[in-house]
């Protein structure tokens, strides 16, 4: 009889599984969420965020207009004088830059965690060989542009509305370093039809995010990775202080986890937090850089 109570139980287990299954994500979230993806970075933007809060209660087009320092920077370009007095006499210096300036990709910026003064999103590094104090318009940092790796001038980054350069701590092996810039010179010299541009492959898939070791996604903080990595230095640190939560990024998981998991905030907050530690292990912040332990400050400018 205890036997036959059991198996009852069990029965009566599996069957109210089958009865009460989880409940299936909205029919229509992963078109209408890819209707916002595609919007970033265009005049749409606001507008195709709202759609999505109106229809299914989050908070996307809230969060957008809150960080409103990141939302700027979908257009305009800087009215301020030049940094002439920002070096450019260390072979291998990084130099990172925020505030509206407008240069680089509109999705990155906004999608970036802006925690430190500065609201540092974008990043190049410096192959001395390369700079002519009298043409200062000659490519001669290593980033990442348009087309996925390319090159920025000494005029490019005297332009920026904040700015910071940071040299190595480290004594440098002059001969790794050369060899090292080489390496991602190829790929800054690849013509636009051999690579992508952007943190996700397809460009705003964010649940398709660009591993640092693929070499046909290129970003401007992962072209300054790959130069250290080269040389033999890991200075993506992925350090904890750069809080992701302040991040459009985490603004576009979250409303796509609290629509797909309605019913379980525990599951919301769980496929959150794997999300944002899979991006933060494979992403190339450019506040990750600028905490880096093999890295030191000698230049900053913040003017926003």
């Amino acid at each position: 009889m205890k036997y036959i109570a059991s198996m009852l139980v069990v029965v009566l287990l599996i069957a109210g599984c089958a009865i009460n299954p989880e409940p299936a994500a909205p029919q229509n979230l992963d078109a209408d969420f890819a209707k916002v993806l595609e919007a970033l970075g265009t005049e749409n933007a606001l507008s195709a965020m709202e759609a999505f809060d109106n229809k299914y209660g989050t908070t996307l087009a809230q969060d957008y207009l809150s960080q409103q320092p990141a939302q700027s920077r979908l257009g305009g370009g800087s009215s301020y004088p030049l940094l002439s007095n920002m070096p450019f006499n260390c072979d291998g210096a990084v130099y990172l830059s925020g505030g509206t300036d407008g240069v680089v990709s509109s999705v990155i910026s906004w999608v970036a965690p802006k925690n430190f003064p500065g609201g540092y999103y974008h990043g190049a590094v410096l192959d001395l060989d390369k700079f002519d104090p009298n043409n200062l318009s000659a490519p001669a940092l290593e980033t990442a542009v348009a087309k996925g790796a390319g090159w920025e001038s000494a005029q490019d980054w005297m332009q920026k509305v904040n700015a910071a350069v940071f040299v190595p701590t480290f004594s440098v092996n002059q001969q790794k370093l050369n060899t090292a810039q080489q390496a991602a010179a190829y790929y800054c010299d690849l013509p636009g039809d051999q690579q992508k541009y952007g943190f996700f492959k397809n460009y705003v898939d964010i649940f398709n995010v660009v591993t640092k070791e693929d070499t046909y996604w290129w970003y401007c903080t992962k072209v300054v990775w790959y130069m250290y990595k080269t040389y033999g230095i890991d200075i993506d640190s992925n350090d904890t202080r750069v809080d992701f939560t302040t991040s459009g990024l985490y603004s576009l998981v979250k409303a796509y986890y609290n629509v797909r998991y309605f019913f379980n905030s525990s599951k919301v907050n769980a496929a959150v937090n794997a999300y944002i530690n899979d991006a933060r292990s494979k992403i190339v912040m450019a506040e990750e850089i600028m905490l880096s332990p093999y890295l030191r400050k000698v230049f900053e400018a913040i003017r926003e």
